[in-house]
């Protein structure tokens, strides 16, 4: 399914899922969700959601933590020559190839999470071992990470006992003891160990001068009998860095040898991290697993716009839902009432719950609900006017047209907001019921709305349309935001200015004038009142 996601304000709902993912992975696929291309995935991932929602109901399913990005890393190790990963790279891996032994371990309770291979997120896991013995918790390359690392980091163990005793030796000069600086303390010039003796004393030790102590409290020297230790200490450390770096290759090399696998965990854990946000999404939305049909039909019952729903829960006024039925036999709406009435609000219900629906994702509505596969979704609600380019508000409404007359067909659900308007009102009119016919020729599915009154007879007599209205509740003067389906709607432009606080006075000259433009349509606030 195609779908004008932008109109339809999805990147709302892309913004939401994301915060309820726990993994890079789930977050960018929720930032970059889109329908799926056809209704076997669209049920594969709703079903994934569900049995999410149902562990988090129930307690007892998975919960992700957050991981790491693996991804730099895997496209480094899959390079030719690669350079070694480093350790907290390799730290990383072993979080995310836990993670995937994790899911596969509750994939046993709940299959439906992921629609793939289970093997997909255990098929790396032996490397879990191998990373393990090569770095610690910390990423820092482990002493026995190799045979020759063992053997390196024993002889540094030994030089430093042979320095310590010679340290020790050296402290012990009672004629020195009074030229030292803070004795206690153990100092470095650099790698190497040295003594801090007072600047006046420095002359009688025989070794090399390092460097000076800080505020001018001494100079440290290198005693000669050290500097051989000190050298060799030197001289193991660059033959370890070399050998981990030796390690860390090999290490890397595997890991890019494997990366058709870690792709596939990554794909799992991708899924799986952002069904387990959808399912958390479902019960902040109400949401229910609509079916997904095969072919283009539509049937929302209580339906509810899901920002609504979220703001109802934050302590808003309750959404009012609304329920419509499209189908080959019953395919086009036409929605008619007053500003503010929910015309728009109804139309951007409907189209979103279509996109949502075949993103596998759940929708606010009641059980019973349908989702045909329509092949895509096509909107013209709002203002295009730009004033950058020059276009007005009608121009601009007419190339969305252009754009839903050259792609419109019998598996298109077509949303158009406020038909007709922008210019002469007869000609507005006139041109609806032009489009209006050819989308109806074509078998075009749609829900449209608008305030020109011969839009009305005219749905009343056409075979493919239905009229509907919002309701309003003239004790109260406001809306009820209530679709009903079967009867058009009156636009109570002056009722709705009543209700703002226009004067009588200048209301009841605008009943006359409206009189003598059209006779008989003062009375159509009773006749509306009486079917409300």
């Amino acid at each position: 399914m195609e779908s004008d996601l932008n109109t339809l304000e999805f990147d709302a709902i892309r913004r939401t899922l994301a915060r309820e993912c726990a993994s890079p992975y789930g977050q960018e696929a929720a930032r970059s969700l889109e329908p799926a291309p056809g209704v076997q995935v669209a049920r594969a991932f709703q079903a994934a959601v569900t049995a999410a929602r149902d562990g988090l109901e129930k307690g007892d399913g998975p919960k992700l933590d957050e991981l790491p990005d693996v991804r730099a890393a895997l496209r480094q190790a899959s390079q030719d020559g690669a350079s070694p990963l480093n350790g907290m790279a390799l730290r990383n891996l072993v979080a995310v190839l836990q993670a995937g032994e994790y899911l596969a371990r509750n994939l046993e309770r709940r299959p439906e999470l992921y629609a793939g291979d289970p093997g997909d997120l255990t098929a790396a896991s032996d490397l879990v071992d191998e990373l393990d013995a090569v770095v610690d918790t910390m990423g820092k390359v482990r002493s026995d990470a190799s045979a020759e690392l063992e053997r390196l980091h024993g002889e540094v163990g030994d030089k430093r006992d042979e320095l310590n005793q010679a340290v020790k030796k050296k402290l012990k000069d009672k004629k020195l003891a009074p030229d030292l600086v803070e004795p206690n303390t153990e100092h470095f010039s650099g790698p190497r160990r040295v003594l801090a003796v007072k600047n006046e004393a420095a002359g009688a030790i025989k070794g090399v001068r390092r460097e000076a102590l800080s505020r001018g409290r001494g100079i440290m020297v290198e005693p000669m009998e050290w500097i051989p230790l000190n050298n060799r200490l030197e001289q193991l450390a660059k033959e370890i860095d070399a050998e981990e770096r030796r390690v860390l290759k090999a290490v890397t090399e595997t890991v890019g040898g494997r990366r058709d696998q870690l792709r596939q965990l990554l794909d799992a854990i991708t899924w799986i991290d952002l069904a387990l946000g959808a399912g958390r999404l479902s019960l902040k939305i109400d949401g229910i697993p609509p079916a997904l049909a095969e072919d283009p039909r539509l049937d929302l019952r209580q339906a509810c716009h899901p920002s609504l729903v979220a703001d109802h829960k934050n302590g808003g006024p309750a959404p009012v839902p609304l329920s419509v039925h499209l189908d080959p036999g019953h395919p086009m709406v036409l929605i008619t009432g007053p500003n503010t009435g929910g015309k728009t609000v109804a139309v951007k219900t409907i189209g979103l719950l279509a996109t949502m629906a075949f993103c596998g994702l759940h929708i606010p509505a009641a059980e019973g609900s349908v989702i045909g596969a329509y092949h895509r979704i096509l909107v013209d609600i709002g203002d295009p006017q730009s004033i950058l380019h020059h276009v007005s508000t009608f121009a601009g409404h007419v190339e969305v047209l252009k754009q839903i007359l050259a792609e419109a067909d019998d598996s298109t659900l077509v949303l158009m907001d406020e038909m007709g308007t922008g210019t002469d009102p007869e000609e507005g009119a006139a041109l609806a019921m032009s489009v209006l016919e050819e989308l109806a020729e074509r078998g075009v599915q749609g829900v449209f709305t608008t305030h020109l009154s011969p839009l009305k007879g005219f749905a009343d007599e056409h075979p493919a349309m239905v009229n509907a209205n919002m309701a309003f509740d003239f004790e109260r003067i406001q809306p009820t935001y209530r679709l009903h389906v079967g009867e058009a709607g009156a636009s109570l432009g002056l009722v709705v200015a009543e209700r703002n606080g226009l004067s009588e006075p200048l209301l009841e000259r605008a009943r006359d004038h409206l009189e003598e433009l059209r006779p008989g349509a003062t009375g159509e606030r009773g006749s509306a009142e009486e079917s409300s």
